[in-house]
């Protein structure tokens, strides 16, 4: 739901029985970083039964392991600097850790305002390390007017939640995670134009391990709480992977659900290919064939093997020409031996 500035920095109430739910029923976006994630938080921003976070909190990656240790004051700072400080955003005087994006503009709900429903959040449970998230998450929703009596759900997408999928169901039995998975060469053909420096082979092995992870959670803790998405479903018959997603969050179908927004604000885009956000198109699947050379198509499907496969897609380039798969193979091992020289002078 995006917020209405409904709020009032004169509260001195207790989180509402609704918000105190709403703390232990997290949805997670998973997902390899240019897979579709950025797609997915902004289809579910609007929608009223949900509070969704607008820009990745690294929670698990940046936040956590600088808490441990920390008093309870020093870990609500740590959440001022890391977690909420997007609400000083401003578009028309950007701060300084909002270099990379300057044109988020937030200044419409008060950082005060959030930073004291934080306090009043964390005040009311402080149980484990993740009640801190959903604090900063419901203090956005408490602030921007985006908390009422309809939210079932908060919502926190960041690169590679996957790993953490432990912690999350120990922290919050009830939640659920979405992993957005990607055709590789799709995959990598729009994230090396963010990447440069990323070899096809070193793509091919993280691309990997994430979805490797994401099928290991859904065994492990279920298909009823870890959804994987191909983002080609998503992407060729929106209307139907949207109604198995409300489904999977029991949640209801809104029209908001139509039209992407970040913070209420309609979304732009989040496609490396200069490319502004119209509607969910198919246009993305399949670029790979004319973005990428055979040979590094070619990489990509050795590396991923039966993983690409599993996935739901078939390897095309290998089905080739045996020259391009003996190239493959051979670029294959030269990068792994070169990797595994690297690592040893490191040590």
């Amino acid at each position: 739901m995006p917020p209405t500035n409904a709020y009032s920095t004169s509260s001195t109430t207790e989180p509402s029985e609704n918000l105190a739910e709403l703390r232990d029923r997290p949805v997670f976006i998973c997902g390899h970083p240019k897979s579709g994630t950025s797609l997915v938080r902004a289809l579910f921003d609007s929608h009223p039964q949900l509070i969704v976070y607008p820009e990745e909190s690294l929670f698990f990656r940046r936040y956590l392991p600088q808490s441990s240790g920390l008093d309870l004051e020093s870990r609500l700072e740590l959440a001022d600097r890391t977690l909420i400080h997007i609400f000083r955003w401003n578009s028309r005087a950007p701060v300084a850790d909002q270099e990379d994006f300057p044109g988020r503009d937030y200044s419409a709900i008060p950082f005060e305002a959030v930073r004291q429903e934080l306090r009043r959040q964390i005040a009311a449970a402080d149980r484990h390390p993740g009640d801190m998230l959903s604090a900063a998450i419901l203090a956005y929703g408490e602030a921007g007017g985006a908390a009422g009596g309809q939210a079932l759900r908060w919502v926190e997408k960041s690169p590679y939640n996957e790993y953490y999928a432990d912690q999350i169901f120990a922290w919050w039995p009830q939640a659920r995670c979405v992993h957005i998975l990607r055709d590789p060469r799709d995959n990598f053909a729009s994230y090396r134009r963010k990447h440069p420096d990323w070899a096809p082979e070193f793509f091919a092995l993280n691309w990997s391990r994430s979805t490797r992870a994401g099928f290991e959670n859904q065994k492990r803790f279920g298909a009823e709480r870890y959804r994987i998405l191909n983002f080609e479903d998503l992407a060729r018959t929106p209307e139907a992977a949207l109604h198995s997603l409300i489904e999977f969050l029991g949640i209801d179908w809104d029209a908001s659900l139509a039209a992407p927004t970040r913070a209420g604000a309609q979304w732009q885009g989040n496609s490396m290919f200069a490319e502004r956000f119209k509607q969910i198109s198919a246009a993305p699947v399949g670029r790979w064939t004319n973005q990428l050379t055979a040979l590094d198509a070619a990489v990509i499907e050795l590396m991923t093997g039966q993983t690409l496969t599993v996935g739901g897609y078939a390897p095309e380039a290998l089905s080739g020409d045996a020259a391009l798969r003996l190239r493959a193979r051979l670029r294959a091992l030269a990068w792994l031996f070169r990797r595994r020289i690297s690592r040893r002078k490191t040590k």
